[in-house]
């Protein structure tokens, strides 16, 4: 049976009710929670409605109740992944300000959550580890689709542990390197939202939005549209007023006054004689940008010693044989097969598909 023929209409682009999530990741002490509520306030300011915590922690989000009024959730396990989405979904008919989800780490490693969830179905499938990830994978996938359609504000909270990577120097002794704060959840996860800062220990409210540990700076996320919304100090009720506004393409104030003050002057103080030193910052700028992401690479797959291989005199010998078209094109396909691979589909310490 044919299906009835599509139209797909092209329309101006604007903002209007934008889905917008955020995620605050830290250990216990950073104030994910409290900042969460801080933000909520000044969203609900904007939309109206109930400010709705789904608490996965034992109702440990209760304490907060002398400070904020917000209606509660306790959301009992199992914490599998299309559980949250339906907790999620059956507030939505109250047309609530903002839902809190806090913590949404169960979704990965609570009680009947992701990893749970395979174990109990390694026996269900004949002992197969990979056929046993099935299921957890493909509810995790209906939740993250479920997420990026919702229009209410949604605020995640992580635990997050302190990590740490070997690497090896070019003497080829390892070192052990610290990579900060990463967050107990999958990337798949953490990449799906829009805004995301790291909540140190003692931060008081306080986020991390720029990192030099290489783990923090890859999850921190601060879009160049956000950044005037945001302060220097700690997230409050004026900057989820902004965030609200912004979302229901709003412009506020203080959105607009950033900006001016960011793009105007700087246009309006660069001269035509001053354009060689503006091509030096600008110069400037893009070596820190490769240099964050050229230590990234290395400490994934230390690259240090395949640029050491790479310059040897036994390298340049052997590029003078330098494959053929078809050959290079074939390592090409195997290679960008290999980084979807990655990207898309590896567990935790899983092999590239030859």
């Amino acid at each position: 049976m044919n299906e009835p023929a599509r139209s797909f209409e092209a329309k101006p682009a604007t903002r209007a009710d934008e889905p917008l999530l955020i995620g605050m990741v830290g250990p216990p002490g950073g104030g994910k929670t409290f900042s969460s509520l801080r933000l909520s306030v000044g969203m609900q300011a904007v939309r109206g409605g109930d400010i709705v915590v789904i608490d996965t922690e034992g109702g440990r989000a209760r304490k907060y109740s002398d400070q904020f009024k917000f209606m509660h959730v306790d959301f009992q396990p199992p914490h599998r992944p299309d559980t949250f989405l339906d907790a999620i979904r059956s507030q939505l008919s109250r047309k609530p300000a903002v839902i809190i989800v806090d913590s949404m780490s169960d979704e990965h490693e609570g009680q009947g959550g992701y990893l749970e969830w395979h174990d109990e179905m390694v026996p269900r499938s004949g002992n197969n580890e990979w056929a046993a990830w099935a299921k957890p994978k493909a509810a995790r996938k209906r939740l993250i689709n479920g997420l990026l359609h919702i229009r209410v504000p949604l605020i995640f909270t992580f635990r997050a542990r302190e990590k740490t990577q070997q690497r090896k120097k070019d003497n080829g002794r390892t070192e052990i390197v610290n990579i900060g704060w990463m967050p107990v959840a999958p990337l798949e996860i953490v990449h799906s939202l829009d805004l995301t800062c790291i909540l140190p220990p003692r931060a008081d409210g306080v986020p991390v939005w720029k990192s030099t540990q290489i783990g923090e700076d890859f999850i921190i996320k601060l879009p160049a549209f956000l950044k005037p919304l945001i302060d220097d100090g700690a997230l409050n009720e004026n900057t989820g007023r902004a965030l609200a506004q912004w979302a229901l393409g709003q412009t506020s104030p203080r959105s607009t006054e950033a900006e001016k003050a960011r793009v105007e002057p700087e246009a309006a103080a660069t001269p035509p004689c001053d354009q060689e030193a503006a091509a030096s910052v600008a110069r400037e700028t893009a070596e820190q940008y490769c240099a964050r992401w050229r230590a990234i690479i290395d400490a994934a797959t230390n690259a240090a010693q395949l640029h050491k291989s790479w310059g040897s005199d036994k390298a340049a010998r052997n590029r003078i044989n330098w494959p053929d078209d078809d050959t290079f094109d074939k390592l090409k396909a195997d290679v960008t097969k290999a980084i979807e691979f990655l990207k898309r589909d590896a567990p935790a310490g899983g092999a590239i598909p030859k």
